[in-house]
């Protein structure tokens, strides 16, 4: 079985066209996460893409609803049984540093329900002895971003990169060389839309510019975000001492004043499994 773990960002999209239209080998399925509050112009994109699966043969695509991360960062802090997921938010330290939480959300919000959607596909009886190819949108200049799988059934496969690997082995494979800039240009040659950065609306990992055109475009994004840096404020009951933030000015979000002529690129970098 081949799967597109589809982000909804520019090059897992690419691939999903790619392979729709022949230039790529046809996948089985494309799976996308929906962690609760994707970006309003990602949600939309979706709409699109599904518009366009069904006129052109694409290949299915399944959206995967059944955990919000969105809603369980707003449980009240005095909420008990639910355990806490962190996102890498930054936080305040007793001596003025600045640290980072853990991030847990990628992997128990994403990774891990495309992987639970794929045992339900294949019947969980079957899946250890099943190969499944999970397809993986990281261009050539984001190399250093391939990452082997833990799993025994799962072979990572990135299309852009000309790599497939397993926890076994890594090798080289028949893909289609590209980079971020090469795909942009591929989608105009084809007369597709583009997809805009795709990530939660509350994700860390973004830049004042970012922060700064959601706040005057996408308002209620940024008001949901908001609501989510004042949650995850004082946290303590879910073993955080230090105060977080969405900022890393350590900042309530709605009290800063964004630099809009800093660069929109992500802070750090999440796993690809976001933004890709």
């Amino acid at each position: 079985m081949k799967i597109i773990s589809l982000g909804l960002g520019v090059q897992s999209t690419a691939l999903y066209y790619m392979s729709s239209m022949g230039e790529l080998p046809r996948v089985d399925y494309a799976i996308f996460a929906d962690l609760g509050k994707e970006k309003k112009k990602t949600i939309q994109y979706l709409k699109y893409l599904q518009t366009w699966q069904s006129k052109n043969n694409g290949i299915p695509i399944i959206v995967i609803r059944k955990k919000n991360l969105y809603k369980d960062l707003l449980i009240s802090e005095n909420s008990t049984g639910q355990r806490f997921s962190s996102i890498p938010a930054f936080t305040k330290n007793e001596d003025e540093t600045t640290g980072m939480l853990r991030r847990q959300c990628t992997k128990e919000y994403k990774i891990d329900q495309v992987d639970t959607a794929i045992r339900e596909l294949l019947n969980m009886k079957v899946i250890l002895k099943t190969k499944v190819e999970i397809w993986k949108g990281i261009s050539l200049e984001e190399i250093d971003r391939l990452s082997v799988p833990q799993a025994g059934w799962k072979i990572h496969v990135y299309p852009f990169c000309n790599y497939s690997v397993s926890n076994k082995e890594t090798k080289k494979i028949e893909g289609i060389l590209k980079t971020r800039t090469d795909i942009i240009k591929w989608y105009i040659e084809h007369d597709l839309p583009i997809p805009p950065k795709s990530s939660c609306v509350f994700c860390p990992y973004q830049s004042d510019a970012a922060w700064y055109n959601m706040k005057v475009n996408e308002p209620s994004d940024f008001r949901a975000a908001v609501r989510v840096d004042k949650a995850i404020r004082d946290s303590t009951k879910k073993g955080i001492t230090s105060q977080a933030f969405l900022h890393d000015s350590c900042k309530p979000l709605d009290e800063i004043v964004f630099n809009e002529g800093i660069p929109d690129l992500w802070h750090g970098e999440c796993s690809g499994e976001c933004h890709s």
